[in-house]
């Protein structure tokens, strides 16, 4: 294959800037034929994607983070080019959740013949993500860590922000439709998943699967602030969800509105105000991977 390979050298601070080297190297024995991209924006990134089918290319590899996967979805969609991702960001929850290897070195880079997989691209607003799209106290946690308020990478830096948030987060009002039903309250947060992880693993959706054509809900209803930390481990177990102020539901639509707008952050990036309908169904994007990330 003909392969665009993008690196975002913004990534995780620069984190695959500085590994541009060694990534050179091992990708230098892959069996494809690989171009190299180094993007300055989002824009450059698309134009680039948008550009690459006309240019021959057969596929693209996103070499970066969740950010990057996010940035790069629309063209994606839009193009229809089968993609891979060589982790590279902060927490890497996109690779995670369609099970790519973390260690660079372990996937890199696809066999001559690359396992495909079809995977749903949900949108918020119009606006599609690839894990999960959140308001309330979650999407302040990633307000913060996209400011680089967590000085760390993955887990340690999410919680960091956890608890720079906690302290002056206040629960809000909302309304919900969710197929058919309505539900009104006060509520901490409101994840609404196509992944199960967020925040460097962290099991928000547990059950979520990213090719079943439906949206995970995840709701926490205002609880006390020192009940949230005492139960923040369950979610790297995912065991979070039998606690009585949380509620999970399935479904392929939900609308959310909020007496004031609340900001809704998808795979760690801002990406509007509510009110927000969250749907699913309509658009697919397709992975290249790794054969045994397929046969696991």
């Amino acid at each position: 294959m003909r392969i665009l390979a993008i690196a975002n050298p913004y990534a995780a601070g620069g984190r695959s800037l500085r590994r541009m080297t060694d990534l050179r190297g091992l990708l230098a024995r892959s069996p494809h034929e690989l171009e190299w991209a180094v993007t300055d924006s989002v824009a450059e990134m698309r134009e680039r994607i948008e550009r690459a089918r006309s240019s021959g290319f057969e596929g693209v590899l996103l070499i970066g983070g969740d950010g990057t996967v996010h940035d790069a979805l629309p063209a994606l969609a839009a193009e229809g080019l089968p993609f891979g991702i060589v982790p590279c960001g902060r927490g890497n929850d996109f690779a995670r959740n369609v099970g790519i290897p973390l260690n660079v070195g372990a996937n890199l880079l696809l066999e001559s013949q690359p396992a495909r997989r079809r995977i749903d691209l949900p949108t918020v607003n119009g606006a599609p993500f690839g894990s999960i799209a959140c308001i309330g106290f979650d999407a302040e946690v990633n307000r913060l860590a996209r400011d680089g308020r967590g000085h760390f990478a993955g887990t340690v830096g999410y919680l960091v922000c956890v608890l720079r948030a906690l302290p002056g987060f206040r629960p809000f009002e909302v309304e919900i439709q969710l197929e058919g039903r309505r539900w009104s309250g006060t509520i901490l947060m409101l994840a609404v998943a196509n992944g199960p992880c967020y925040g460097g693993g962290m099991r928000m959706a547990p059950g979520a699967v990213m090719d079943d054509g439906k949206l995970d809900v995840c709701l926490v209803e205002a609880l006390p602030k020192l009940e949230l930390l005492r139960n923040m481990p369950k979610v790297f177990r995912g065991t979070h969800t039998t606690h009585p102020r949380v509620t999970v539901a399935r479904a392929s639509s939900i609308a959310v509105s909020s007496v004031e707008p609340k900001e809704i952050y998808a795979d760690g990036e801002f990406v509007g105000t509510t009110p927000a309908v969250w749907e699913i169904g309509e658009h697919t994007v397709e992975l290249l991977l790794p054969t045994e990330v397929v046969t696991q």
